[in-house]
């Protein structure tokens, strides 16, 4: 029986937050947490990779927090409870439904009323690979299907039909601003991470080029191998907590339209609660780091959809087309299938 939740339950806060869910990879890394959106235990969070380096799955990206802006008002979509008990902010209000796509868990946003629009975000890990992406897309609504993106227009034989137009991305009420603060770390899965403002992580960001020759010209000038050059509509960096700290990798991909931007930040968020963990006695107090910000523009269109991938793989096996992001998402969906029904 699908697992789906309707706005009903995913605006009680008492029902998110201890409703969890979890994928995994095959290899030992997962990503999990609560449908609220609060990460409640020390496990929790977005990519936890298992390195063959390690001793332990190491917690890299915990999770990320977004922010909205659509017809002139701004919509805070993260939930973080701290020390203090205090939630802030509550996110969970504007959540519309929950549903597990073959396990995976999908998250409907909507904004602005009945006459507004609304944001999905889907969240998947391949099998074998210490990855996970997390995309964000528009969805249609009635309004978007009456004149968002069509227009009618008279053919020769005289019939009505319908053409797609090409979205005005100066025109507010058609288009959403979209800005991502993801909050990474450098520690075991179950201990805390205690910051502090004298440290911060390394952070190099990945040249963008709209040719093929200024991708050749990088490589001629023996760019540091962690580094490669993005295509247009791509943004990214790679992280390290310490110089001595195995690197990791964050894009977000899209078009050239979305204006996907990474502006760097570097500053500590302070005492995240894990209240699981504070009820069973353990540490749960945790510091998570903010690198940076993605921001992007997005309209109700599948290829505008805007992905972000988090990774511990080699950087230079990431494909960053969306024809390349949709076929991972199938495979994935295909292999979780198959590992939930293999008598079929």
């Amino acid at each position: 029986m699908p697992i789906t939740f309707d706005r009903t339950i995913c605006r009680d806060l008492d029902e998110t937050i201890r409703r969890e869910w979890l994928v995994s990879n095959g290899l030992g890394g997962y990503a999990a947490g609560t449908v609220a959106g609060v990460l409640t235990r020390m496990q929790h969070g977005l990519l936890v990779a298992s390195p063959r380096s390690t001793a332990s799955p190491q917690l890299l990206l915990a999770k990320i927090d977004e922010e909205v802006v659509f017809d002139q008002r701004t919509y805070y979509l993260g939930t973080n409870e701290y020390r203090d008990g205090v939630f802030n902010p509550g996110g969970f209000v504007h959540l519309e439904s929950f549903h597990l796509e073959e396990g995976f868990p999908v998250f409907t946003y909507r904004f602005g009323g009945a006459d507004g629009i609304m944001l999905e975000k889907r969240i998947w890990m391949p099998s074998g690979q210490d990855t996970t992406y997390i995309q964000y897309r528009v969805l249609r609504t009635a309004q978007t299907e009456q004149g968002y993106l069509y227009k009618e227009h008279a053919s020769g034989s005289g019939v009505r039909v319908l053409q797609q137009s090409a979205p005005d991305l100066n025109d507010t009420t058609r288009t959403l601003s979209l800005t991502l603060l993801p909050l990474v770390a450098s520690r075991p899965y179950d201990q805390p991470q205690y910051g502090n403002n004298d440290q911060h992580f390394q952070v190099q960001i990945h040249p963008v080029s709209g040719n093929g020759r200024d991708r050749l010209r990088v490589l001629r000038e023996n760019e540091p191998r962690e580094l490669l050059t993005l295509p247009e509509g791509v943004t990214g960096c790679t992280l390290r907590a310490r110089q001595d700290s195995a690197p990791f990798a964050l894009f977000a991909a899209g078009q050239p339209g979305n204006r996907a931007a990474f502006i760097p930040t570097g500053v500590w968020y302070w005492h995240f609660l894990r209240r699981q963990d504070q009820a069973a006695g353990r540490p749960a107090i945790d510091d998570l780091y903010l690198p940076g910000v993605i921001r992007a523009t997005l309209w109700p269109d599948e290829e505008a959809a805007l992905t972000v991938i988090v990774t511990a793989e080699d950087v230079h096996s990431q494909s960053f087309t969306p024809g390349q992001i949709n076929l991972s998402y199938q495979r994935s969906v295909e292999q979780q299938h198959n590992q939930l029904y293999p008598q079929r």
